[in-house]
């Protein structure tokens, strides 16, 4: 295992990542820290569940003696996995797959791959989210909160995790063996001839079957319709259990709600991210999009569905401004990227300025990524805290989420800090004296 320094100079050769000294460029620690996020994540996403329940976040008891509890609270195999629940998680990966095909939608083309080769795209995540939220929406209108499918979802939410992570463990060999008969582009990093390293962060580019792309699909249909589902089975137990839905509980609901059906609305700027257009698809990204993101990221709601918190208008209104001031930024800075490298020519970007490499591409040293290299992400970490202090401040658990993603994102700024390093040589030296923040301007 060796990680390379930023400064090394790259060079291709068969499609894998080396350094001069023959030295394969790892990322994520190499095998080493592979197996370490492949098994560690999942982990913690089944110690969150038993931590955090009705007796509290964590318990007494759970402070007094943490392994003896668990070991206490683990329910045996039968508990976890269900071959009934694995079946409907099928279904529902798989209907969700089939509304791609049926519903109408817009054709994209992704950005210019590395064999100089541009993917067609069908978007239309926002009708197939909609139609799903018209029969949810409408059984609920008939059964009330207390329809069968909330309280199904809140009683088989550890059947329904655990089958989400078997699903995404089998897409991630299904992408990585595939990849080796099907000639299809592979990813700049994840052909290092590691087995371990390579099926973790991904080996083949763009898996497709056919005209269906896994990635793009799975980056933000199944897992990402399933987190708004979630949430509002917690709301449901919530009114249930107390008689009522209190303020945190809708704001959590709405803020997340909005995040997702903002993604969806703006679905084509999700063919110019890192995800899609630089990483492979391996465990890395169909854990996180299956599994961690609709059930960690719904950790909030969890815990008001069993602890419930009333804000009062004050409360509010200063949830209101952080999560308004995330947006704006968050939205204002994607929104800008994605129109420059879509339609330079538009008038709305007639006054920014930016640098030209010797490879052609376009760096912005003005608007928004004049302030900070990644801006979009400190909005994107700003909307994380107005997702957590609805919880109040009697647990640190639930702001789990707002330390988690600031590793994410620096990691992830770390690593494009890299790759473009790399691209453009001296041009990217260039570039960061002109824009020497990273994210947060003036520290860091």
């Amino acid at each position: 295992m060796t990680t390379t320094p930023f400064s090394t100079t790259v060079v291709a050769i068969t499609n894998k990542t080396i350094t001069m000294s023959g030295k394969i460029n790892y990322q994520f620690g190499g095998p080493i820290g592979a197996l370490g996020v492949t098994l560690g994540c999942p982990l913690l996403a089944y110690t969150l569940y038993f931590v955090c329940n009705d007796s509290g976040c964590p318990s007494k008891s759970f402070l007094d003696a943490p392994l003896e509890t668990l070991a206490a609270q683990w329910p045996g195999l039968d508990g976890v996995y269900s071959h009934q629940v694995f079946g409907y998680y099928c279904a529902w990966f798989f209907g969700i797959a089939a509304l791609q095909f049926i519903l109408p939608g817009r054709e994209r083309y992704g950005v210019e791959l590395s064999n100089k080769s541009r993917l067609k795209y069908k978007l239309n995540v926002l009708e197939t989210f909609l139609m799903i939220l018209t029969y949810l929406g409408f059984m609920t209108y008939r059964e009330g909160l207390s329809w069968c499918l909330w309280t199904w979802i809140w009683d088989n939410y550890l059947y329904l995790m655990t089958a989400s992570l078997f699903f995404a463990t089998i897409v991630a060999f299904y992408t990585y063996i595939s990849s080796f008969f099907t000639g299809e582009l592979l990813a700049e990093h994840g052909n290092t001839g590691n087995p371990l390293y390579d099926w973790f962060i991904g080996r083949p580019l763009n898996p497709r079957i056919g005209s269906f792309d896994l990635k793009e699909f799975s980056e933000l249909r199944p897992g990402m319709i399933l987190w708004p589902v979630l949430n509002f089975s917690y709301l449901a137990h919530q009114y249930q259990t107390l008689g009522r839905v209190t303020d945190s509980m809708i704001i959590v609901n709405i803020f997340q709600f909005w995040y997702v059906i903002d993604s969806f609305i703006n679905e084509p700027a999700v063919l110019t991210t890192m995800d899609i257009a630089t990483d492979g698809f391996g465990f890395m990204l169909s854990f996180g999009d299956l599994c961690w993101l609709p059930f960690v990221y719904s950790l909030q709601g969890r815990y008001l569905a069993m602890h419930p918190v009333d804000l009062g208008r004050a409360g509010i209104a200063g949830i209101l401004a952080v999560q308004g001031l995330g947006y704006w930024v968050f939205r204002g800075s994607n929104g800008e990227k994605n129109k420059f490298r879509t339609n330079p020519e538009d008038s709305s970007l007639k006054h920014l300025k930016y640098l030209k490499t010797k490879s052609g591409s376009k760096l912005l040293i003005t608007g928004w990524w004049g302030v900070a290299r990644h801006i979009n992400y400190l909005g994107d970490w700003i909307m994380a805290w107005a997702w957590c202090l609805p919880t109040g401040f009697r647990t640190p658990i639930t702001y789990f989420y707002v330390v988690y993603f600031a590793v994410l994102l620096i990691h992830r700024d770390r690593r494009d800090d890299e790759k473009c390093r790399a691209k453009y040589g001296a041009d990217w030296d260039r570039y960061t004296k002109i824009v020497p923040y990273r994210i947060l301007p003036g520290v860091y």
